[in-house]
């Protein structure tokens, strides 16, 4: 966003009043399981809304749960308290805006029978999407960022909203963990956002949510991640089978792509009656979120990203444990098929085993 003028000031705190449309309640949706990009989106949007509007009341919600130590930490110094949305009463009169996520995306609890008022998001327009979008009265959503966290940031410069120490180390924190310190997708403009809110920064907070203790679990899914772990050519990757964390196959995505050699990695689980699929790729122009999407779309699943960034998820109600256990394996070639270019996949290695391990029998499934 370029440095605002009286005109564009006054355009853009219309345009969000007029989304509102008089409400006097506003509940902020992040999508499911909440990255920081997310959580620090909705308080900067719930900052830019209290000022614009004093008397709407505005409440941030999640749907499943928040998983990483990290997130969990942040969660503790955020400046609006966010909770999970069964604890939200009396839906009725209620308004709903969208940050990092979009309507009929497969991944937020938006009711089925509520249009949002207001979306903001990075990640591209889905064609389940592209109907509800279109009837939403406020849509910005710029693929061009790294960060939702950035867009949020450029409104509340604009509008002059106050910055108070704790809204920045929350704003920093989602971009920085987005786009991995400014190194992964990250645009000009999540740069100079980031570089005007430093200062603001509590940094021994900062540190303390970035490097936040991890729980015995946290040991427990890394071990079983590397036991579990293949390569094939640049590959890694990881079948981790069920799980009671999902935010598990993110991080376990991001620290195999540590690998000195891989430039891609991928990781499947199952978790509430869907199979999960990360992936993440070492090279700015790998154009990940498409690779995930004409992975999934194809078998109908969800799925979205960035260059580096990407995942989805399919529904496997109905389907038996044999099923979803084929269907995991059949993900994993047809993923290395796809950027490989390789039709006849034979062999994927161990990467620290004896022999490849199979998630669903060593857990008992």
């Amino acid at each position: 966003m370029k440095d605002c003028n009286d005109e564009m000031i006054a355009d853009l705190g219309q345009r969000l009043l007029t989304a509102l449309n008089g409400s006097s309640r506003l509940v902020i949706l992040t999508h499911n399981n909440p990255d920081p990009d997310a959580f620090a989106s909705a308080c900067g949007l719930a900052a830019v809304i209290g000022l614009l509007d004093p008397e709407c009341r505005v409440q941030i919600a999640y749907g499943g749960i928040v998983g990483r130590s990290e997130n969990r930490t942040m969660m503790r110094f955020l400046p609006y308290k966010a909770v999970p949305f069964g604890r939200i009463r009396g839906r009725d009169g209620v308004v709903y805006a969208l940050v990092d996520t979009q309507p009929n995306a497969g991944n937020n609890v938006l009711p089925k029978d509520k249009i949002p008022a207001i979306v903001i998001d990075h990640h591209p327009r889905k064609r389940t999407t592209r109907t509800l979008l279109h009837e939403t009265p406020f849509v910005d959503i710029r693929t061009g960022y790294g960060s939702c966290t950035t867009i949020v940031t450029e409104y509340m410069q604009c509008l002059k909203v106050p910055i108070s120490s704790s809204l920045a180390t929350a704003l920093v924190y989602g971009i920085i963990s987005e786009t991995q310190h400014l190194g992964r997708d990250a645009s000009l403009q999540d740069r100079k956002v980031y570089n005007e809110l430093v200062p603001l920064v509590n940094m021994r907070r900062l540190s303390q949510i970035e490097f936040s203790r991890r729980p015995r679990e946290h040991f427990i899914h890394t071990r079983a991640a590397v036991d579990n772990a293949f390569y094939y050519r640049q590959i890694i990757g990881s079948r981790l089978g069920p799980i009671k964390n999902p935010d598990v196959v993110a991080e376990v995505a991001d620290f195999l792509l540590l690998h000195e050699r891989m430039s891609w990695s991928i990781v499947t689980a199952f978790y509430k009656g869907k199979l999960i699929i990360s992936l993440r790729a070492a090279g700015h122009r790998a154009r990940a979120g498409n690779v995930v999407r004409e992975l999934l779309e194809r078998n109908g699943g969800t799925a979205g990203g960035h260059n580096q960034v990407a995942g989805g998820q399919l529904d496997c109600q109905g389907m038996s444990v044999k099923e979803i256990a084929k269907l995991d394996l059949s993900l994993i070639i047809d993923f290395i098929r796809q950027v490989t270019g390789v039709e006849n996949v034979k062999m994927i290695k161990p990467l620290v085993s004896d022999k490849l391990k199979d998630p669903w029998v060593d857990n008992g499934e």
